[in-house]
C-alpha cells in the first residue's frame, strides 16, 4: 500500500537494497547472532559499492550519495527487516555526518566527510555512564588548555569504536552553566586518553559492538572543537532530530520482519486440519499489526519529507520513533505468540528478533523521552 509514496527511483533503491542484503547479509544472520561479532570483511563490502552505508547523507561534493533523508529511511528499514546489527552502522554514519553538516567548518567537512564517505567509519559518544537519556546531566568535562582540550569523564554505548577512524565526543566546556554548557570535540583515531572500557555486552543486536569508553585527560586541539563552544547540546538534538527518523524506519523493519515469520507459519501451521491463521484468534491480530506497521512507515514518511522540504519536524520525528517502537514491540511479541514454543527456539529467527528489539528499542531516547519531547510540542 505504501509503495504509491516511492517514486521510481525510490522503488529501485528499495529493490536493489534488499536484494543486496538478501544474497550478502542474510546468509551470516544466525552467525553474527552467535560470534556477536560482524565479521570484517562482510562490514568493508557494506561500505562500498553499491550500498555504500557510511555514504548515504553526505553530500555529493564530498564524494557521498547524496541520498535525501526519505531514501535513507528506505535503506534503514531493509537494513532493519535482514539484520539489525547493521542498523548502527547506518546510524552512527548518519550521527556522524550531520554533526558535521550541521556544525562543522569548512575545512572540517572536506576533511571527515569526505573520508567517511569513502569508507572509513565514525562514531559518536553523547550518552554519559550516569545520566543516560538526559544529556544535559552529564558528567564528563572539557578543560581548556593553552592550544586546546583535555577530556575527561566516560562514555556509554558507543557503537562501532574499535573500528572507527574518528569521532564526536560531547562534554561540559562550561559545567557551571549545566546543559548549556556543553560542547562537541572531533576526535582523530586512537589517541592517549581514550581507553575502551569494556564492550557493553547486550542480549540482542549481537555484532553490533558497542563500548564504554573512559576519558582520561584526553586532548584535543582547538580545531577539533565542533560547532561553537558551549552549544553542543543544541547541536546534538538537532542532529538527533534527524537520525530518529531513519532510526524509526529500521524499527520498521524488524517489526515488519517479525510480522512475515509470523503470517509463514500461521499458513503453514496445521491444527485440526486447518491452517491456525483461519483462526480468528490468529488472524485478527495479524490484521491489526500490518495495519500498525504500515501506519508506523507512513509516519516516517512523514518526517522525512517534511525534513527534506526544509520544515519543522521535532514532534513528528518523535511521534514516528516512539510509535514505531511501541509496534516493533508488538511485532515481536506477536509473532513470538504466533510460533507457540517455537518462538523460542534458536532454529526460528523470531527469538533473535525479540532479544534485538528489546536491546534496541531505546537507542537515541526511550519511548517516554520521546513522549515527552511530543508531550512540549502539543
Amino acid at each position: 500500500m505504501t509503495d504509491v509514496m516511492l517514486n521510481g527511483a525510490q522503488e529501485k533503491l528499495r529493490d536493489m537494497t534488499r536484494e543486496y542484503l538478501t544474497q550478502e547479509v542474510l546468509p551470516h544472520t544466525a552467525a553474527i547472532d552467535r560470534d556477536d561479532i560482524i565479521p570484517e570483511p562482510l562490514i568493508r563490502k557494506l561500505l562500498g559499492e553499491p550500498l555504500r552505508l557510511t555514504a548515504l547523507s553526505v553530500p555529493r561534493e564530498y564524494d557521498g550519495m547524496g541520498l535525501g533523508t526519505m531514501d535513507v529511511c528506505i535503506v534503514a528499514e531493509q537494513v532493519g527487516y535482514a539484520c539489525p546489527a547493521l542498523i548502527p552502522l547506518v546510524e552512527i554514519a548518519q550521527l556522524f555526518a550531520h554533526g558535521l553538516l550541521y556544525g562543522g567548518t569548512d575545512q572540517q567537512k572536506k576533511n571527515y566527510l569526505t573520508r567517511l564517505a569513502n569508507g572509513m567509519v565514525g562514531c559518536y559518544a553523547l550518552t554519559d555512564e550516569g545520566p543516560g537519556s538526559d544529556p544535559a546531566g552529564m558528567k564528563s568535562t572539557a578543560g581548556k588548555t593553552k592550544d586546546g582540550w583535555l577530556l575527561n569523564g566516560r562514555k556509554r554505548l558507543v557503537t562501532f569504536a574499535d573500528i572507527s577512524e574518528f569521532s564526536i565526543f560531547f562534554a561540559k566546556s562550561s559545567p557551571e552553566k549545566g546543559g548549556r554548557g556543553i560542547s562537541g570535540f572531533i576526535v582523530e583515531g586512537k589517541p592517549k586518553g581514550l581507553v575502551f572500557e569494556s564492550h557493553a555486552a547486550t542480549m540482542g543486536l549481537r555484532g553490533h559492538r558497542a563500548f564504554n569508553v573512559v576519558l582520561d585527560n584526553l586532548f584535543v586541539p582547538d580545531q577539533g572543537l565542533l560547532g561553537k563552544q558551549d552549544e553542543g547540546l543544541r547541536l546534538a538534538l538537532e542532529i538527533l532530530n534527524t537520525t530518529r527518523i531513519s532510526l524509526a524506519a529500521g524499527f520498521t523493519g524488524l517489526a515488519a520482519a517479525a510480522f512475515d515469520a509470523a503470517v509463514a507459519f500461521a499458513k503453514q501451521r496445521m491444527v485440526g486440519g486447518n491452517p491456525i491463521i483461519a483462526n480468528q484468534a490468529i488472524a485478527f491480530p495479524l490484521s491489526e499489526l500490518s495495519a500498525r506497521i504500515d501506519a508506523a512507515r507512513l509516519l516516517t514518511y512523514r518526517a522525512a519529507l517534511m525534513h527534506d522540504r526544509g520544515m519543522q519536524h521535532k514532534r513528528e520525528t518523535s511521534t514516528a520513533k516512539f510509535y514505531a517502537a511501541e509496534t516493533l514491540i508488538s511485532a515481536v511479541e506477536l509473532a513470538s505468540r504466533v510460533l507457540g514454543a517455537y518462538g523460542a527456539s534458536p532454529e526460528y529467527p523470531v527469538e533473535r528478533y525479540v532479544r534485538d528489539a528489546f536491546s534496541w528499542i531505546a537507542a537515541q531516547g526511550t519511548i517516554e523521552v520521546q513522549k515527552l519531547v511530543v508531550s512540549r510540542e502539543l
